[in-house]
């Protein structure tokens, strides 16, 4: 065992603060110790010393508990603050958004402008009663551009429908006189005298100089075929060109399955017979429309509509017309005629609607007769 070297009292009490904060070596401590033991003064140093170490760690602790509680108290009152601005935030957000749907709206939409009554007034005053399309929205802030050239041009803002904005009908009107065309939101309703329906821009818009391009061609027997629903084609079908040689054709093949359908042979002439004119009309180079189906007896069926003969029952079809609608319309040169506007189109799309030419056979030539 080491022999302890004997401390003075001097030497201990300069050691004292050292050894009570444990900073001093182990060897110092033991001669430290051995010197308290036998010295009942050092003895009381030590022990005064200690209890001010105890009372400091009491207040030190009591402090660091003070502290403590300042920050949870800090990261709480900071919590609150958070959410309280991302409350704010999200009011914020939605009082924008509710705005923006409810009270400002963007600029209305051609495709939901719904036109319900175009009609002459006082004799010199065209009215245009519309409203929106879609019943959850509504128009609003009607503008009337300036008069050019006869083109007059009705805007809007469009939000969603509520006791701000209902969607109401709105009477637009405008004077006649110099009058050649009535746009909404940027849709055409009114051309040269002739309300045009929307379905009636779809077909115009879908037009074709070219039967050889396939795909535009495949558009426009699909738009004509759903123009109106009872004049839609509900046969599953393909279609072939004919490019080689005029008159150029377009034949569209109905399934098989048509074959097993009583009266349905009846049905599809009746269809193509209708829809074989706007055909002829909107592919610029198209001169023959033909069909093929099986009968229910299982034979092959072909027929055909040429340019000639339909341009050739035109006046006769549309004097039928004009005597049975009170109208005064005018035959062109050519079905292709009908191509040139909406205007146009829509003339043949009434044309055939109010009544379909039927085709008969008399010493094997075909003879188109209006039907109505």
């Amino acid at each position: 065992m080491k022999n302890i070297p004997e401390l003075s009292c001097a030497i201990v009490e300069d050691l004292l603060p050292t050894y009570v904060e444990r900073l001093t070596s182990e060897e110092t401590n033991m001669a430290v110790e051995a010197h308290l033991a036998s010295c009942p003064a050092c003895a009381a140093k030590r022990t005064a010393m200690g209890a001010k170490e105890t009372e400091a760690a009491g207040q030190n602790a009591e402090e660091t508990a003070r502290e403590v509680d300042y920050l949870k108290k800090v990261r709480r009152r900071n919590r609150r603050r958070v959410w309280l601005a991302v409350a704010c935030t999200t009011l914020v957000l939605a009082a924008v958004i509710l705005t923006k749907i409810f009270i400002i709206g963007g600029p209305g939409q051609a495709n939901d402008v719904g036109v319900r009554l175009v009609e002459i007034v006082d004799g010199d005053t065209l009215s245009v009663n519309v409203d929106c399309l879609y019943a959850v929205n509504a128009f609003y802030g009607w503008e009337q551009d300036e008069t050019e050239d006869g083109v007059v041009s009705f805007t809007a803002r469009e939000a969603r429908a509520s006791f701000i904005h209902p969607n109401d009908l709105v009477d637009l009107r405008v004077p006649l006189e110099g009058l050649k065309e009535v746009w909404v939101c940027g849709r055409l309703v009114w051309q040269n005298g002739t309300t045009i329906l929307e379905s009636t821009l779809w077909i115009y818009d879908a037009r074709t100089p070219y039967v050889g391009d396939a795909t535009a061609v495949g558009n426009l027997v699909h738009e004509i075929g759903l123009w109106l629903s009872s004049m839609e084609l509900p046969y599953n079908y393909t279609i072939s060109l004919q490019t080689t040689s005029e008159p150029y054709g377009l034949t569209i093949h109905f399934d098989s399955v048509t074959a097993h359908v009583l009266g349905v042979e009846r049905d599809i002439d009746k269809r193509m017979y209708a829809i074989a004119p706007s055909l002829l009309a909107l592919i610029g180079n198209l001169g023959q429309v033909q069909w093929t189906y099986a009968a229910p007896d299982g034979t092959a069926v072909t027929r055909s509509v040429t340019l000639e003969e339909v341009d050739q029952a035109l006046p006769d079809w549309i004097e039928a017309y004009n005597l049975d609608a009170g109208a005064d319309w005018t035959a062109p040169e050519s079905v292709k005629d009908y191509a040139t506007s909406p205007a146009a189109l829509q003339q043949l799309l009434d044309l055939t609607c109010h009544g379909f030419y039927v085709v008969t056979e008399e010493d094997g030539t075909t003879i188109f007769t209006p039907q109505f």
